[in-house]
């Protein structure tokens, strides 16, 4: 009999199932996922369904149409909904942004975009972060646009909205949804790999929320980005209607396709990029499951109708899904390439250091702060508004920010394009002047880096794409001064490129993605002469990552650290290979003979010391010796639920009926007896996964990885020896690593310690000053 602590979640093998590390806390909160279990279910149910077309013949054809335009009409439907959401978010959170500054003269609800273009002061062809000196001068001349004057009240204002909006998040957050923190991708990745999450997760009321904390967390100032939170609010989308739509025909298989799917279209309309949505889908979240190519078919379709809607409602004001429309047209240089490479570096460093430091404050946080979410996340807030008031680069909101560090100042006729006071220098500025802006820049790149490190993991919904781009986009500008005045002198190189180079860079260094990198710059910017300095940016970003041996990207390594059940796509460690099934497995099992009485089994399916079992071979009937049973499939112990539920309202005497798990159903008489036969015999994996016990894990991995099955049964010479489940094996493999390298993510205690010594005392000098 298997123990309450064994069955899906736990190893045979005592010291593993015994021993919980970091890597392994939160396997519970999941249900593995038996995709051939689903592609069964939808077999037989696709039978009853056929049976019951026919048996009503006026409805066969609009059976036949829905059945051809379901898939279409659901894939449409999620798409214009994602589509709709992201204009509302963009409008909205450049509303709340522009609030913090100014408002508008005639329509306080107006953001900046609105107020001014309505007025024809904004040309179509540009946003608010590309206004010349005069069309600004000319909207707040005349009252268009109406900032915030009388010092302080600018700063009053600025720290006001700043805390009230990022407060506003978390509460709903805490309050409404606790699902909605946070990015969501890791959660995903792990949902579509096969391992599903809590319902609350991707349900309309976490949508809703998420919809809205969001625009408030990122005009709170807080250095958060809405691309990571993006792809969660889109998968909510693809998770509830796909539910509406297709409930009756929906597998678990087909549903992670439409929310993979979602998930690249929310990336797609953050970015304004759709052919770099489609490949976040497929490279980041479903790089852990096995590649369909309808996959790619629902992703390019559902990116193209989303991108399309957000176009049309064109919350930029702009008429373009570009973010940042730049024309570099001066082409880069070969004596270029060292500065890509010194580039490419830093964002390499930026994505180890910044992933290894967010952990570490990650397992702070859950140590000493978990007590207090909404208050961590007003003091940050408090302190970010605090320094980015005074400096010009994170004040802005971060988009706009970029906007002006990507934009080129002349083109190759040396007329004047754009004007900041970034363009207005070179090497013969005076020093002071060039040491002001150079060192707003760098100060603004470390306080950017520090800001995501505490910030990502907050109780808000939070991304680290943007910000992570921010971080290298100052970088890259303030690099670019270098080159103008030691190096090449003005008008050689294009600054604006260098600051593009830098984000791409630093985008790479904290999601480990290439190819996705690659394009959604490209997409964002327009700048395709860059292509070649943009490769070698993202090539030298990831060969220093794979120098520091970096675990993936932050989702990836967000799993880990959560203690999230994933398959890895590639293990290739030794103990793999030299470890066998059979010292992984379960031996102890709970069987279920082919022929049973309904009362039996219902008392075994109910029964609490078997709650814990998700599963059950079946043996045929005949095999009474514990040590000779041949297994005849496997079933879940939800779908047998599910079965005993239906049939509650008809059974009234269940020790007189008979459940076979092969036969059909019938009715006999045994004795005088009638006895009715109930066939279960649809519930059935009637081939199960099977190895020898001989088998090396890495090859039960494998299975594992690319069939999506649940269990793999152990059999030698025929006869059932054990069972091994998914989380069994990721179980080992992460126990055994630890075993032999030590904890992938061990807590810095020193460091927790001094860090929370510093935060009492500081509190404890407010309280004696009060």
């Amino acid at each position: 009999m298997l123990s309450p602590n064994t069955a899906e979640t736990g190893s045979a093998n005592d010291e593993y199932r015994s021993k919980v590390i970091p890597e392994t806390q939160n396997f519970d909160d999941f249900v593995t996922i038996d995709w051939l279990a689903e592609e069964n279910r939808l077999i037989n149910e696709s039978k009853r369904a056929h049976a019951q077309e026919r048996s009503l013949q006026y409805w066969q054809g609009s059976f036949h149409l829905w059945a051809r335009c379901r898939t279409l009409v659901a894939l449409t439907c999620i798409a214009v909904v994602i589509g709709c959401i992201a204009g509302f978010l963009q409008i909205f959170t450049e509303s709340l942004v522009n609030w913090k500054t100014g408002h508008c003269g005639r329509n306080w609800l107006l953001n900046k975009s609105f107020c001014c273009s309505d007025k024809n002061l904004l040309s179509n062809s540009k946003r608010a972060f590309s206004l010349t000196k005069r069309e600004e001068f000319e909207c707040l001349e005349n009252g268009t646009w109406v900032k915030w004057s009388g010092e302080p009240f600018p700063f009053m204002i600025f720290m006001f909205f700043s805390v009230v909006f990022a407060l506003t998040s978390a509460l709903l957050v805490k309050f409404v949804a606790p699902m909605a923190t946070g990015s969501g991708i890791s959660e995903i990745k792990v949902w579509v790999s096969g391992f599903k999450y809590k319902d609350e997760f991707l349900n309309l009321r976490t949508l809703i929320v998420k919809s809205v904390a969001l625009p408030l967390a990122i005009s709170s100032g807080l250095s958060v980005g809405k691309e990571g939170p993006s792809v969660h609010y889109a998968t909510c989308c693809g998770y509830v209607i796909t539910n509406w739509l297709l409930k009756d025909v929906l597998t678990y298989s087909k549903q992670s396709e439409y929310l993979t799917a979602a998930s690249g279209a929310g990336v797609a309309v953050a970015f304004g990029s759709p052919i770099g949505g489609v490949l976040f889908g497929l490279e980041e979240i479903a790089s852990s499951s096995e590649f369909s190519p309808s996959t790619l078919w629902k992703s390019f379709y559902v990116a193209l109708v989303a991108v399309a809607t957000l176009e049309y409602i064109n919350p930029f004001r702009n008429g373009k899904i570009i973010l940042f429309n730049v024309t570099y047209d001066r082409d880069w240089r070969v004596e270029e390439i060292p500065v890509f490479i010194i580039l490419g570096i830093f964002g390499g460093v930026y994505g180890k250091l910044v992933s290894k430091w967010n952990i570490h404050y990650v397992q702070f946080r859950k140590r000493y702060l978990s007590k207090w979410p909404v208050q961590e996340v007003i003091i940050l807030t408090f302190l970010t508004a605090l320094v980015s008031y005074f400096n010009e680069f994170l004040k802005l909101d971060m988009t706009e920010s970029m906007g002006i560090l990507f934009h080129e100042c002349k083109t190759n006729d040396n007329t004047s394009t754009f004007t900041h006071r970034l363009c207005e220098l070179d090497e013969n500025t005076h020093v002071v002047s060039f040491l002001r802006v150079f060192s707003s820049l760098c100060l603004a790149t470390v306080l950017r880096a520090l800001f995501v490190i505490i910030s990502y993991g907050s109780r808000v919904p939070a991304g680290i794409f943007v910000p992570s781009m921010a971080v290298g986009a100052t970088f890259g500008r303030a690099l670019s001064l270098l080159v103008e005045r030691f190096v090449s002198g003005a008008n050689v190189i294009t600054p604006g490129a260098y600051a593009f180079l830098g984000a791409a860079a630093t985008l790479c260094g904290i999601t480990n993605l290439t190819l996705t990198v690659v394009v959604i710059m490209f997409e964002l910017t327009g700048a395709f002469i860059y292509i070649i300095p943009t490769m070698i940016v993202v090539a030298i970003t990831r060969l220093i990552l794979t120098y520091f041996h970096t675990l993936g990207g932050i989702a990836d390594q967000m799993v880990l650290v959560n203690g999230f059940p994933l398959i890895e796509p590639d293990i290739r460690e030794e103990y793999m290979e030299k470890c066998t099934a059979a010292q992984i497995m379960t031996r102890d099992l709970t069987t279920i003979s082919e022929i049973i009485y309904l009362s039996e089994l219902e008392s075994m399916v109910y029964d609490s010391s078997e709650r814990s079992v998700n599963g059950f071979p079946i043996i045929k009937a005949e095999d009474k010796n514990e040590f000779e049973k041949r297994c005849l499939g496997y079933v879940l112990r939800r779908h047998l639920i599910s079965k005993l539920m239906s049939l509650d309202s008809t059974s009234s005497e269940t020790n007189r009926i008979i459940v076979s798990f092969t036969g059909e159903d019938s009715s006999n008489n045994t004795n005088g007896n009638l006895q009715e036969v109930l066939s279960f015999k649809d519930l059935l994996i009637q081939c199960p996964v099977i190895v020898q016990p001989e088998a090396p894990v890495s090859l039960v991995y494998r299975m594992f990885k690319q069939l999506g099955c649940k269990a793999v049964i152990v059999q030698d010479g025929g006869f059932l020896q054990g069972l091994i489940t998914r989380k069994d094996v990721i179980r080992f493999e992460r126990n055994k690593h630890e075993e032999l390298h030590g904890p992938q993510y061990k807590q810095n205690d020193t460091f927790n310690e001094k860090l929370w010594a510093i935060i009492q005392s500081m509190i404890n000098k407010i309280n004696r000053t009060e």
